[in-house]
C-alpha cells in the first residue's frame, strides 16, 4: 500500500496517469515520476504530431448524463466544476505564465451543448432514463436540458438565449422530423490536447518528475524480483538501457496496458472506434461561422440495433477549421503476439505511427457515417472527408475503470485504465479517488473499479469473444482513398451492402 514516502513510478502520461500523479503530489507524495515514450514536451499531445494515445485528440465530449450510473453522473459534475475553475485560472494568467501553446483566450471547457438524438419519433429509453436520473439527482442540471419538439422546453430554451433557440432546432429537418432526443446546454467540449498540457503544467508546479520521449521515456518491461508470494515489481527498465527503482509502479498505458501487464489481458482490451474529419478550407467563411461552437453544438445519433446500426456524433468546428466526426456502434479488435508473453495473443494498438503504420479505416463505419452525415449535414458532401483516425480505446469487461493492485505482486503494480471511451471528461478529478484505492481508503468506487476479469458463459463487453471474434480487424475490408468521398453508391439495402465489408461468411456486428 502506498504512502506519501513511496516512490511512485507511473507509466504513462494520458489522462489516468496525469490526474493520478496531480493528486498524489498535491497531497504530499514527494517522489512522483511519469515516464512516457511520447515527447510531449515538444509535440504538446498534438495527435498530428506523433501522439497517438486516446487523451491526444483535438477535442472530447463532456457530459454528465449516465442514468443509473449515478456515480459516473456525479463524477462527471464534479468535474465540471473544476474545469470551469481552470478556465478562469487560464482566463487570468499572464500569457508567460501558461504553458506553450496555451493562450489566456482558450478554454478547456466549452459548453456549446450536446444534441442528443435518435432516430423515430419517441423519445427512447436511454434518454428518458438519462432525464428522469438528472431529476431526482441533479434537478439544477436538468433545468439546463430540453426535450426535442416539447412545446414548454422549446419556450424554456428561449429563456437562454437566443443561440440556444437556434440550436434547439438546428435537427429538424433530419429524417424528415422523424427524429426524438434532448439538447443538453450544460455540456459541451474539451480541448483535449491542450487540457492535457495544461494538466502537465500543473503536476510540474505540484513537483511531479517526467521522463519523456525515446528512448529514455519508452518502457522496455518491468523489473520483476522474486517468485510465488514474494514476487515483486521493483521499477522499471527503459529503452535506453536504465533501469529505476520504484516502491509502486502505476500502469496508465490506456490501450496499451495488457501489453505492459498480461495479466490485465482478460481485464481490459484495445477497441477501435472510427474517427473521420472534415477540413474547411479557409475560404468558406459561410460554414465556418455555422460550425462554430457559439452556433452548433456537439451531436450524437443512435439507431437501430445488429447489424447497420449506427451509434456516433461530431463536434462543432476547431479554431484551425477541422470538423470531427466518430463511430462507435462497433468498436474492432487487433490480435497480434503479446511483446513480454510467450503464447498469448492480446488486441494492441495499431496508429498512423506504429512500426506498421495504418492510415485508414474500416470501411463497414465508414459506410454509415457518409449515409448519417451525409443525411444531416449535406452541405459537407462536396468536400468529403480529408483525414481519418484509429482511436484506439480501453474498454473494461462492463465500462467502469480498472484501478486496483494488480494481484500476485504483493501490493507493487497498481493498474489505472479501463477508460471505456469515456474517461478523459474526468481529468481534473479521477486522481482523488484512484489515491483512495492506492491507500486502500475505501469510496463508492471501490467496488466498482475492483480487479476483476472475463467469467466464463456471461458477456463481458466483447472481451469474451478473444480473436474469433467478429470485431477482428483481419476479418476487415478497409477504406480506400475514393472512399471518403459522398455520396454512398449503394446496389442494394444498406444492411446488406454492410454485410459486403466483411470478410467470411455470415460475419455479425458485435455492438
Amino acid at each position: 500500500m502506498s504512502t506519501s514516502e513511496s516512490r511512485v513510478i507511473i507509466v504513462g502520461g494520458g489522462v489516468f496517469g496525469l490526474s493520478t500523479a496531480l493528486w498524489l503530489a498535491r497531497d504530499g507524495y514527494r517522489n512522483v515520476t511519469i515516464f512516457d515514450r511520447c515527447s510531449f514536451d515538444k509535440n504538446y499531445y498534438n495527435p498530428a504530431d506523433g501522439c497517438d494515445g486516446a487523451s491526444a485528440d483535438i477535442n472530447k465530449i463532456f457530459r454528465a448524463t449516465y442514468g443509473s450510473q449515478e456515480h459516473s453522473q456525479d463524477l462527471a459534475l464534479e468535474a465540471r466544476d473544476i474545469w470551469l475553475e481552470w478556465n478562469r485560472s487560464i482566463k487570468e494568467s499572464l500569457p508567460s505564465d501558461l504553458p506553450r501553446p496555451l493562450t489566456p483566450e482558450d478554454e478547456l471547457l466549452t459548453l456549446c451543448g450536446v444534441y442528443h438524438l435518435a432516430d423515430g419519433p419517441d423519445l427512447v429509453g436511454r434518454y428518458v432514463e438519462n432525464l428522469r436520473a438528472m431529476e431526482e439527482s441533479a434537478p439544477s442540471f436538468r433545468n439546463l436540458q430540453f426535450i426535442k419538439d416539447n412545446g414548454s422546453d422549446e419556450e424554456r430554451v428561449k429563456t437562454l438565449g437566443p443561440e440556444w433557440a437556434r440550436k434547439y432546432h438546428l435537427f429538424d429537418k433530419f429524417r424528415d422530423g422523424a427524429t426524438n432526443g434532448f439538447l443538453d446546454a450544460g455540456s459541451g467540449i474539451t480541448l483535449a490536447d491542450k487540457a492535457c498540457v495544461y494538466a502537465r503544467h500543473l503536476c510540474e508546479q505540484a513537483g511531479v518528475k517526467f521522463i519523456l520521449g525515446r528512448p529514455q521515456g519508452e518502457l522496455q518491461h518491468l523489473i520483476i524480483e522474486g517468485y510465488g508470494s514474494g514476487k515483486r515489481v521493483t521499477g522499471i527498465r527503459t529503452c535506453d538501457g536504465l533501469s529505476h527503482s520504484a516502491d509502486i509502479v502505476i500502469v496508465a498505458c490506456g490501450a496499451w496496458s495488457s501489453s505492459v501487464v498480461p495479466e490485465s489481458h482478460r481485464s481490459v482490451e484495445a477497441t477501435m472506434g472510427t474517427i473521420m474529419f472534415i477540413d474547411i478550407p479557409s475560404d468558406r467563411k459561410d460554414l465556418r461561422e455555422r460550425f462554430h461552437p457559439d452556433n452548433f453544438p456537439v451531436w450524437r445519433f443512435i439507431q437501430g440495433d445488429g447489424d447497420g446500426s449506427y451509434e456516433g456524433g461530431g463536434f462543432p468546428i476547431t479554431k484551425e477549421g477541422r470538423l470531427k466526426f466518430g463511430f462507435r456502434a462497433r468498436k474492432f479488435t487487433n490480435f497480434q503476439d503479446h511483446p513480454t508473453q510467450d503464447n498469448l495473443r492480446i488486441s494492441t494498438p495499431q496508429t498512423k505511427y506504429s512500426p506498421e503504420p495504418i492510415n485508414t479505416v474500416p470501411l463497414y463505419g465508414l459506410e454509415l457515417m457518409k449515409q448519417v452525415i451525409g443525411g444531416l449535414l449535406p452541405e459537407l458532401t462536396k468536400i468529403g472527408f480529408t483525414d481519418s483516425r484509429l482511436c484506439w480505446y480501453t474498454d473494461s469487461i462492463d465500462n467502469e475503470f480498472v484501478v486496483d493492485y494488480v494481484p500476485g505482486y504483493s501490493d507493487s503494480l497498481f493498474i489505472c485504465s479501463g477508460g471505456s471511451g469515456h474517461g478523459f471528461k474526468f481529468l481534473p478529478v479521477l486522481g482523488k479517488y484512484v489515491k483512495n484505492q492506492l491507500e486502500r481508503v475505501p469510496d463508492r468506487f471501490t467496488s466498482l473499479w475492483k480487479w476483476r476479469t472475463v467469467e466464463e458463459g456471461k458477456q463481458c463487453n466483447g472481451l469474451e469473444e478473444g480473436e474469433a471474434g467478429p470485431r477482428e480487424m483481419s476479418k476487415l475490408r478497409m477504406a480506400k482513398p475514393q472512399d471518403f468521398q459522398f455520396p454512398i453508391k449503394n446496389s442494394s439495402t444498406l444492411s446488406d451492402h454492410l454485410q459486403q465489408l466483411t470478410l467470411g461468411p455470415k460475419t455479425k456486428s458485435h455492438l
